[in-house]
């Protein structure tokens, strides 16, 4: 069969037209949907054996396996060796020996006295059998859990090297921190407990910021109020979150807050405590340190800005080996300030500053309450009784997490992963391998279905990892999952639109934005440009009867049903209800599919373990439930809420391994440089083009992060993959 790369519609010979509408028929046999794991979400019914991972992928798994598990065993080995010698009761054969030195050098002149210190030698001497038999029990599972370690570890190493990313997928390296009657649950008690776990692995980002001269002293950047806020715009989750507040909704801004919204109206006479975020100028005024700036005043100026985490609101809870955790639906208010406090870094046009959180939906701090959701501030300006900030602390740590469990559910898996799966599916079945168009977007498809199915089979299950690492019940997670899928619209989603919408487009520092927009618009270039090449107009466009087969079952809400194509034409045919009929819009749509399978994707992916992973900043676990007015913390407090530290190195072990797996290079489409991937000399011309624009942008972003608070690397072309691969 000739495999030339050509339109349908311009295929004249009835033999390649019949062997190209039989491999159609063919792939639709293997390729096929189902709903009944996540209903309204498409995924996959199977992973076809060409879809699965290559040789060279299960190589690159294995290396960063490898240095995963070594770290893994150290951290275990000595946790639980330190944890047994915490167990031996060393200190009461001191107490013995002291007592039997008292009782030796008291004289019988003193008889009193000398059957006073008998008598609390006694005491001791009884201790004595119960304190042998612990110490000796402790000294004997000490070698058994050491080896039970080791040896596990050594065993998901040989799991990985013969099944690839699998082998840890399955929760390998979580069943080595015990058995089901005896797990290893350490709770951390300093930052050095946490530093600790990165023994023989990489310091991620997080942690090894330098220090300037503009930071504050006595705590690590990464724990900062400025690290706090930059992480809305140059964080693990910048593509869905932070948004405008403004007086009333406005059509550009569709995703935006209102004031109205967020301040919320009392619930009732009787609950005239409670509103949603009653926030002041009052408040504003004391955090930034201006007496003439006010709310109104703020909004209108856009400097106003929201992270509202309600869509946890009411989300279960899970226990994780019976210790039982929480979760939070947290507001959190910034302000675009060009008055910077102390602490801050000089930024032109202003940065955002941490005004207030709210922990809680409701607050009901008024009269007579218990304060469980009072309004936080970092100069405790607010009542919240915070004198030391350390409720500020835990409350910057909260939303954090709840910020990575949302990044997780929805921004990543749901926004990345679930989003191109159900797009691959269409393009196999209607598609055929000599269309131009899956010549361009297969390498954009590779592994992903593979990668998906074994999330659905080692992840997002019950005692999975995600029930492991990230806070809220399973089934909670799903449902979050679905709610923001059926939620999501095509045409707002690319860079173009996104940013307008939920008003943040006006913002002076946003490295997520002004790195991916340089990306974004070099696609676009490509593509219009490839796709131009193929279609001279939109007839062309129009006359491609497998182009308009796809685009049909991607609407089609039997089969990939997305929503939001607002681009394509309504036909009155029932059995192909819809058309597509514009170059344009058509080089728009394959942009976004290239845009959301590389860059987007990396800016979620490839932070993980770089700015998620130290867990007294961010984590994806509560283990305490907020806090109130009415108690007073202390620093010691502050830990009762970060996750055990064997919970903490699963987690952090897991994100390495998800942030540091590249199998390709974004628009490198050869294995061999020589050997081009196009078959056309202009099409490969337009390819070094691309690449070219691309090379110029990694040279622009790298001079930027010498002079950005700290490096934003995940929008650096070299760092982005094809497709979603890991």
């Amino acid at each position: 069969m000739d495999s030339t790369i050509i339109l349908p519609n311009l295929v004249t010979d009835a033999e390649q037209l019949e062997e190209r509408d039989y491999h159609l028929k063919l792939a639709r046999t293997k390729y096929n949907y189902m709903q009944t794991y996540l209903p309204g979400v498409p995924m996959t019914a199977s992973v076809p054996s060409e879809d699965n991972y290559s040789l060279a992928y299960k190589a690159k798994v294995l290396r960063v396996g490898k240095v995963i598990a070594e770290n893994y065993k150290n951290v275990l080995v000595r946790l639980v060796e330190e944890d047994l010698k915490n167990d031996l009761d060393f200190g009461s054969f001191k107490e013995l020996k002291e007592a039997w030195e008292d009782y030796e050098n008291t004289s019988m002149v003193n008889l009193p006295k000398k059957l006073k210190k008998l008598e609390k030698l006694i005491k001791e001497l009884k201790k004595v059998p119960d304190v042998v038999e612990s110490t000796v029990e402790g000294l004997i599972k000490l070698p058994k859990d050491i080896a039970q370690i080791v040896t596990g570890v050594e065993n998901v190493v040989k799991q990985v090297e013969e099944e690839g990313l699998t082998a840890i997928l399955k929760s390998g390296l979580y069943e080595l921190l015990g058995d089901a009657d005896s797990k290893v649950i350490l709770k951390g008690t300093s930052a050095e407990d946490y530093e600790n776990l990165f023994e023989t692995i990489a310091k991620p980002l997080m942690m090894d910021i330098p220090h300037k001269e503009w930071m504050a002293t006595g705590t690590k950047p990464c724990e900062q109020d400025w690290f706090f806020s930059y992480l809305q715009t140059a964080g693990f989750n910048t593509t869905n979150l932070i948004r405008v507040c403004t007086e009333s909704e406005k059509e550009s801004m569709t995703h935006a807050i209102t004031l109205s919204e967020l301040v919320g109206a009392p619930l009732s006479e009787d609950e005239n405590s409670k509103r949603h975020f009653p926030i002041t100028d009052e408040i504003l005024q004391s955090v930034v340190g201006d007496k003439s700036v006010t709310l109104e005043e703020a909004i209108n100026n856009k400097l106003l800005y929201v992270c509202n985490y309600e869509v946890l609101d009411g989300a279960k809870t899970s226990t994780f080996n019976g210790i039982p955790r929480y979760l939070a639906a947290p507001i959190a208010l910034f302000y675009c300030s060009q008055k910077l406090p102390e602490g801050y870094p000089p930024a032109d046009g202003g940065f955002l500053v941490p005004v207030a959180i709210q922990l809680k939906q409701l607050n009901d701090c008024g009269e007579g309450g218990k304060g469980s959701a009072p309004i936080l501030t970092p100069n405790d300006c607010s009542g919240a009784n915070d004198p030391e900030l350390h409720k500020w602390k835990v409350a910057k740590f909260i939303v954090n997490t709840v910020c990575a469990i949302q990044h997780e559910s929805v921004a990543h898996l749901g926004a990345c992963h679930l989003t191109v799966e159900p797009m691959i599916l269409a393009a196999h079945r209607q598609l055929s391998k000599q269309h131009p168009l899956f010549h361009l977007l297969e390498p954009h498809f590779r592994f992903t279905l593979q990668i998906n199915d074994d999330a659905r089979n080692s992840l997002i299950v019950p005692r999975g990892v995600v029930a492991t690492n990230v806070g809220p019940a399973i089934e909670s997670t799903l449902d979050l999952v679905a709610k923001a899928h059926q939620a999501w619209r095509w045409d707002e989603q690319n860079p173009d639109q996104i940013f307008k919408l939920r008003g943040v487009d006006a913002l002076p520092t946003f490295p997520f934005r002004d790195d991916t927009r340089l990306l974004w618009a070099s696609i676009n270039k490509f593509v219009s440009g490839y796709v131009g090449y193929y279609y001279e107009n939109d007839a062309a466009v129009k006359a491609d009867t497998e182009l308009q087969a796809w685009i049909n079952e991607l609407v089609n809400p039997e089969f990939a049903g997305f929503k939001g194509l607002n681009g394509l034409k309504e036909t009155g045919n029932a059995e192909q209800p819809y058309m597509i009929d514009s170059t344009e819009y058509l080089a728009k749509m394959i942009a976004q599919i290239i845009y959301i399978a590389g860059p987007q994707h990396a800016s979620v992916n490839f932070a993980q373990y770089p700015l998620m992973s130290y867990m007294p900043s961010v984590a994806g676990t509560i283990y305490r439930d907020m806090p109130t007015r009415d108690e007073v913390l202390t620093a010691k407090d502050c830990f009762d809420w970060y996750p055990p530290l064997d919970v903490s190195l699963y987690t952090f072990s897991f994100e390495y391994l998800l942030s540091n797996i590249q199998f390709d290079t974004f628009a490198y489409y050869s294995d061999d440089p020589r050997v081009p991937y196009f078959d056309s000399p202009e099409l490969e011309e337009l390819l070094a083009d691309f690449q070219g624009e691309l090379s110029m942008h990694e040279v622009s972003i790298r001079q930027l992060n010498k002079i950005r608070p700290m490096p934003y690397p995940f929008q650096l072309p070299s760092q982005i993959p094809n497709s979603i691969s890991i």
